[in-house]
């Protein structure tokens, strides 16, 4: 004989289980199996003297085994914040510092309720698509549903988003760079990089290497990507527009190295979302190759793709399509004009000598095909029309740079590995990269003759004498006129003024506005200074200078006047500019005024390009991204400098620009009719709905009251302390606290100490430097786990009292969840069944009175009849769980079952079409060879391409098969508590 039986729950040394079977031995011992809390199977002897039963809550019940009330409070208060965001509400909406908007919050929803999460964000530019992509990771982090992140951004973000990601959603993501991977790869040689951390922020053009250092026998980066276990929860590529992938003449397609990067991360990942401003541009084959990513059965061949196909699968919203509740309009107009400004005789002199100096030594770069003295050139005609002080440090580092005799023809290795990137896709280099790239420049020459080198320098010298004579820079003064009579007609009016270089971002500081006190933003900031600037613009300052390596993440909509003081000659740029003033929250006309001088090809191309724009944006009901999509394969720095060094008439260029302006309008409108989805969004119509997903979530069943009361519960307990650190009685609307961590928590994200932490959201939007203890700090998640985990909080039995005239009984708490076909507990609902001694079962309990101490519990009249029908009371409320449960299921079952079937349509018309392909290419193949011609190599391909389709085919139906099956979990019973009158 044995004391156990199948189903007893057992600890012993190293854990705790459930038996599942026990095996009788010849010699009377008995050998149980246990089916570990860690999902192992372990084999112990019955006699073993550690093993020890875990009595079941039904014979805690049975024996009038009541709990510490604040022990049972700890426990169901942890168990209800554990479960409060994981159905149809929202963490994100009350647990971080920022104001999310209802159109936000809408395509979160859409992706959260899809069936696999992945999707592409298509929104404008100014709509907040990494705010978008935040909230679905929290949301699933929230969920239970994501252990793992990947974010994937241009170089120059990464830094923005691992900022973005801890200050609004308190999630911190480690940066992969060269110097990260490489000491990682030292410290576990042996272990996948990728899989070293859970939330990684990397570049884009990091993960696409294919080699490391000379001599590494390292994995690179992208082939540890691509063989990486374990897989992705959620991954998110930004600017995915870079993931570029054709069609090649043989109808087989050509794969850029950013493009495997996307496939290998999309191969090896659960949730997918894919974000880019310009989804479509106007290359019909790149844009299925980039939804392939996502869905890869979807399409056969770019010539399927609809709009209507494309709406679970692509969120694109366009701000002219976008209603508030009152039916107007989201996003107020653009108003841009143009302030054309005539050079002084001397500026004119100067501009027309340096440019044939540019004209000249350009030339002499073509002709040498000396690419790099070509971009040197270009550089100073840009300089040259942004500031008489920009080209005039230009000039001075020309100088400087021949006469130490710093000039050369071989750029460094590092600036020669950049320059491909320079000179297609600026915007994707960090600022230093931009910065080191254009230093090397300046010292580069074409020639190390010493008489031509010696006349250079002369000729250099001029120039700049000439830049240093003149003290008055025209357009500078027009911009002191403008900003002058903006600030009388209302002295707290702001302005928001862009220029590309840093040289002329000081000349307007010092020179033209010292009078003002200016808030300024430019690329060698680190995020705390740009954070200060952007305060200090908002509350203090009328003026804020940025250079275009700040621009990305500042979000200024409290302005609505913006000067771009010279044009960049990327159109990206101008977009993004425009985006800094022109999004959500903009209650007035965004005003810009674009500073040019009059009668110079550059200017003149780029202010023609700025009209034609607004004039294609109105056409076509669009407000960003026109201008970038219009010019997609023009070289902008080409076509200026070409005109420039071909002395080309400024009408003549213009001509041909237009023309080709007007031939890609017509690509574009069939891209939006033909192509693309255009989500309109309306709450006043039928997107009204997501409000009252928004009042849930922020006033549901959890507050801000109650994630204070579970951290006070749970210091008094165990002995932490918590006070207040301003002076005066505590705050109304919220306070401050120190809270030195009870010793019992602990871990790498958990502190011993914080010196300053609100649990208010209020406060914690207007302190930056304050904790904000939410539901997902790092600290309550570490409190709930420790009450639902340890054997330290006990609390699962509690004897409660009620003055409602209702039959005594017990209340059992169960969490219910189903399991997936990926084989995944989704644990979604929270149940509580009240079962009285009458019989009846009702999912809501009578109105507690108190929570009585365990030593009250013998005095209690009706107690003893209640324990020893606990038994029966338990097996009913059982009953009544799997009922629930087996509802609950069948939901999601159904659900499951209808995305299934449409992604199985999708599977098999894909293989149908590929296998009927290969199949009339093997019938040709076949009759040709017939024919007498050697056709055996080309059959042999044919047939195994057939092969690989038909297993590939096989494996995925089966994958679809199996996804569909929901299996409901066995319900889990958290807590119990006896309900009596109270007398």
């Amino acid at each position: 004989m044995t004391d156990f039986t199948v189903g007893n729950h057992v600890k012993f040394a190293g854990g705790q289980g459930e038996i599942t079977k026990i095996e009788e031995r010849p010699n009377g011992s008995h050998l149980l199996h246990v089916y570990t809390m860690e999902g192992q199977l372990r084999k112990l002897p019955s006699g073993l003297p550690h093993i020890e039963k875990i009595d079941s809550t039904v014979d805690r019940l049975a024996a009038k085994r009541v709990d510490d009330p604040v022990h049972y409070d700890l426990r169901e208060r942890a168990t209800r914040l554990d479960l409060a965001y994981r159905y149809d509400r929202f963490l994100s909406l009350t647990n971080n510092r920022i104001e999310i908007e209802p159109y936000q919050v809408q395509a979160a929803y859409e992706i959260l309720n899809s069936y696999d999460h992945r999707y592409l964000i298509g929104d404008e530019v100014g709509l907040g698509k990494t705010i978008e992509a935040g909230i679905v990771i929290e949301e699933l982090i929230a969920r239970g549903r994501a252990d793992r992140v990947l974010i994937v951004a241009p170089a120059p973000l990464t830094v923005q988003w691992q900022e973005e990601m801890r200050e609004k959603f308190d999630q911190n993501f480690v940066i992969y760079d060269r110097e990260t991977v490489r000491s990682k790869r030292q410290s576990h040689p042996n272990q996948n990089v990728w899989a070293q951390e859970d939330f990684i922020i990397t570049s884009v053009d990091f993960a696409k290497q294919s080699t490391d250092e000379t001599g590494s026998d390292a994995v690179s980066p992208i082939d540890a990507l691509d063989n990486l276990e374990p897989e992705w929860d959620v991954a998110v590529f930004d600017e995915a527009h870079h993931l570029t992938a054709r069609r090649s003449s043989d109808d087989s397609m050509e794969r850029t190295q950013r493009y495997r990067v996307g496939e290998a991360v999309a191969n090896n990942s659960d949730a997918l979302l894919l974000l880019t401003g310009t989804p479509h541009k106007g290359k019909s084959d790149q844009f299925y190759f980039l939804i392939s990513l996502l869905d890869p059965y979807r399409f056969g061949h770019e010539s399927q793709i609809e709009p209507e196909a494309l709406d679970d699968l692509m969120i694109r919203r366009l701000k002219d399509d976008m209603y508030e509740t009152d039916g107007t309009r989201m996003f107020p107009e653009k108003n841009i004009e143009a302030l054309g400004v005539e050079m002084s005789a001397a500026e004119r002199k100067l501009y027309d000598d340096v440019t044939e100096y540019i004209r000249e030594y350009y030339n002499l770069a073509r002709q040498e095909e000396n690419q790099a003295a070509g971009f040197t050139m270009v550089i100073y005609q840009k300089r040259l029309v942004s500031s008489i002080y920009a080209i005039r440090k230009s000039l001075e580092n020309r100088m400087r740079a021949i006469q130490n005799e710093g000039t050369g023809q071989e750029l460094p290795d590092d600036v020669q590995e950049l320059i491909p990137q320079y000179s297609t896709e600026p915007e994707t280099l960090t600022d230093a990269e931009r910065n080191r790239v254009e230093e090397a420049l300046e010292t580069v020459t074409i020639t190390q003759n010493p008489d031509q080198v010696q006349a250079e320098l002369d000729r250099v010298k001029q120039l700049w004498q000439q830049a240093k004579a003149i003290e008055t820079d025209s357009k500078a003064q027009i911009l002191k006129q403008f900003v002058g009579r903006i600030l009388r007609e209302d002295p707290d009016e702001k302005v928001l003024i862009f220029t590309e270089y840093t040289d002329t971002l000081e000349y307007l500081r010092d020179e033209i506005f010292p009078e003002h006190d200016i808030a300024q933003v430019y690329g060698d900031l680190n995020q705390d200074r740009r954070r200060r600037e952007m305060e200090k613009f908002e509350e203090e300052a009328n003026i804020m200078l940025a250079t275009d390596a700040a621009q990305e993440g500042l979000n200024l909509q409290f302005a609505h006047i913006m000067v771009n003081y010279d044009l960049p000659w990327n159109p990206i740029r101008i977009d993004q500019r425009m985006g800094r003033l022109h999004r959500y929250g903009q209650e007035h006309t965004v005003e810009i005024r674009n500073l040019f001088f009059k009668d110079t090809r550059e200017s003149e191309i780029l202010s023609l390009l700025l009209e034609k724009t607004d004039q294609i944006e109105a056409d076509l009901g669009m407000r960003s991204d026109v201008m970038g999509r219009v010019l997609e394969d023009v070289d902008l720095d080409e076509t200026i400098m070409a005109a420039i060094a071909n002395d080309t008439p400024t009408g003549e260029v213009v001509a041909n620009i237009e023309a080709t302006i007007e031939e890609r309008k017509e690509a574009l409108e069939t891209v939006e009719e033909q192509f693309l989805i255009r989500d309109r969004f309306d709450l006043s119509d039928e997107d009204k709905e997501i409000l009252d997903v928004i009042e849930r979530s922020q006033h549901g069943e959890v507050s801000e009251d109650d994630i204070e009361i579970l951290v006070r519960e749970f210091f008094d307990v165990f002995k932490g302390d918590i006070k207040g650190v301003r002076p005066g009685p505590a705050r109304s609307g919220g306070d401050v606290y120190q809270l030195d961590v009870p010793n019992v928590l602990s871990g790498d994200q958990v502190k011993q100490r914080y010196p300053m932490a609100t649990f208010t959201r209020e406060v914690a939007m207007e302190q930056d430097d304050v904790d904000f203890i939410a539901l997902d700090h790092p600290l309550v998640q570490s409190l709930i786990d420790f009450c639902l985990d340890s054997d330290r909080v006990e609390g699962k039995i509690a004897l409660k009292t009620t003055e409602d005239d209702a039959a005594p009984g017990i209340c059992f708490t169960y969490r219910l969840g189903y399991i997936s076909g990926a084989g995944d507990v989704v644990t979604e609902k929270l149940v509580s069944l009240y079962v009285t001694t009458n019989g009846t079962v009702a999912t809501s309990s009578p109105e507690i009175v108190d929570t009585l101490p365990p030593s009250e519990a013998n005095a209690i009249e009706g107690l003893d009849r209640l324990t020893s029908m606990a038994d029966d009371l338990y097996q009913q409320a059982e009953m009544e769980a799997w009922n629930h449960v087996e509802s609950f299921a069948q939901e999601a079952r159904e659900e499951r079952e209808r995305e299934t079937k449409i992604k199985r349509q999708h599977t098999e018309r894909h293989f149908e079409e590929e296998i009927n392909r290969w199949e009339d290419r093997l019938e040709t193949y076949q009759t040709r060879d017939e024919q007498g011609e050697d056709m055996s190599a080309p059959i042999g391909n044919a047939n195994r391409q057939l092969e690989t389709l038909r297993r590939e085919q096989d494996e995925e139906l089966a994958r679809l098969e199996e996804e569909k099956h929901v299996t409901p979990e066995e319900p889990e019973l958290v807590t119990a508590s006896f309900i009596v009158q109270n007398f």
